[in-house]
């Protein structure tokens, strides 16, 4: 950062110092020398002065007339007899040029002239284009500073997309060229770890698969003399193979996260469908309140996987009794599950949604699941950029609500 401070300042310092140092001698050696016709009509006038005689008449030009015939200023009157020239202007704003002969009586008035351009339009014009240039000069300091930035968001939106080919396209006339080099370090390394989670789930699906099979077939081989043990140990294969897939299922979202597709679809329909399933085979008591034709843009697919955790939760730790609700508000749409069990305190609410935790003894593993389906919940609703939260449900339990955009 010091080092960008140091290069801004040094480098607008420099410029303004040239800019000030050019336009100082443009205007010296050119501006003030610029011949217009009031300029070049004074010389004139002065050549008149000293080598014009009593020949008027040779002048046509020129007309002769007496200094007392015209109304002067006592302060011209005095610039007259001291052999200056003076500049009067007529009605029409034109210039006139005047001074004395010689004999000091006879007054000779040169024009009427168009008076030259004010300088002050002259000045603000250079002060104008001074501006340009240093604004110019700017720009080609910052370009390559822009460029980078650019980079910066080019390759954070690539990772995001799944990217992995990281390209490295610093400037050495960069500010910030020590920071891009280290950002893009960054990057490979970020790469690096995504490459290394697909392999990861690559080799759990193949390489713990085929030894959880041949164990299964030799569990299967075994006598019944050791029933007890051949059953806790087959219990420790299942456990082993669900977790595995719920790993790899988990895994796979972010593979399926880069290729979303959504379109819009009846969400009460699937809301109506999820509930019909689960109510199939709980035994829990329903309240259902659905507001009827609720269509929202989405992916009906990861949609429906979002409702059947939610809801096969309430099912796992709810008592007795289950709420669905879904609503449209003015500006979104809220779905929520209720159950009646033990609830989850507030300084837990959070951590739910982290991958395989489970906050207290009621959600065990023997209830089923690996402390993924909400982690799942919580990514899904991220790709459509919503997000589900935990209340206290009016039931006695916890409520889980979800508001989807409009």
């Amino acid at each position: 950062m010091i080092k960008l401070l140091f290069s801004l300042y040094l480098f607008v310092f420099v410029s303004i110092v040239a800019i000030n140092q050019g336009s100082e001698y443009i205007w010296k050696n050119w501006v003030e020398h610029t011949p217009d016709e009031f300029s070049h009509a004074k010389q004139v006038a002065k050549t008149l002065q000293a080598h014009l005689a009593d020949e008027l008449q040779l002048q046509p030009q020129l007309r002769g007339l007496d200094i007392d015939s015209i109304a002067w200023l006592p302060e011209q009157r005095a610039e007259l007899l001291n052999a200056e020239i003076i500049t009067t202007y007529d009605e029409k704003g034109h210039a006139l040029l005047s001074f004395l002969l010689k004999d000091e009586v006879t007054l000779v008035q040169l024009g009427p002239f168009l008076p030259a351009a004010p300088i002050s339009k002259k000045i603000y014009l250079y002060k104008f284009f001074s501006f340009l240039i240093l604004c110019m000069l700017l720009v080609l300091w910052l370009r390559p500073l822009w460029l980078d930035l650019m980079q910066f968001k080019r390759v954070t939106e690539q990772l995001a997309e799944g990217d992995l080919n990281v390209e490295q396209k610093t400037s050495r006339f960069s500010a910030i060229s020590d920071l891009t080099e280290q950002f893009h370090v960054m990057a490979l390394k970020v790469a690096s770890l995504m490459a290394d989670q697909k392999e990861l789930v690559s080799a759990v699906s193949h390489e713990l698969r085929t030894p959880l099979a041949r164990l299964k077939f030799a569990l299967a081989m075994f006598h019944q003399t050791h029933h007890e043990q051949i059953a806790g140990m087959q219990d420790d294969v299942q456990e082993m193979e669900g977790l595995i897939e719920e790993m790899l299922g988990y895994a796979r979202l972010e593979i399926a996260g880069e290729n979303l597709k959504l379109s819009p679809f009846n969400l009460t329909e699937l809301v109506n469908e999820q509930i019909s399933k689960l109510q199939a085979v709980s035994q829990k008591d329903f309240s259902v309140e659905v507001d009827e034709d609720i269509t929202i843009n989405a992916n009906a697919h990861y949609i429906a996987r979002v409702l059947q955790n939610l809801l096969q939760n309430a099912d796992k730790y709810g008592k007795s009794k289950i709420a669905v609700s879904l609503h449209k508000h003015s500006e979104a749409i809220e779905f929520s599950v209720s159950d009646d069990g033990e609830g989850i305190s507030e300084d837990k609410r959070e951590a739910v949604f982290t991958p395989f935790v489970r906050v207290d003894k009621s959600r065990n593993k023997q209830l089923g699941g690996y402390g993924l389906g909400l982690a799942i919940v919580q990514k899904i609703l991220h790709w459509h950029k919503s997000k589900c939260v935990i209340e206290d449900s009016h039931l006695g339990g916890a409520k889980f609500k979800v508001v989807f955009p409009d």
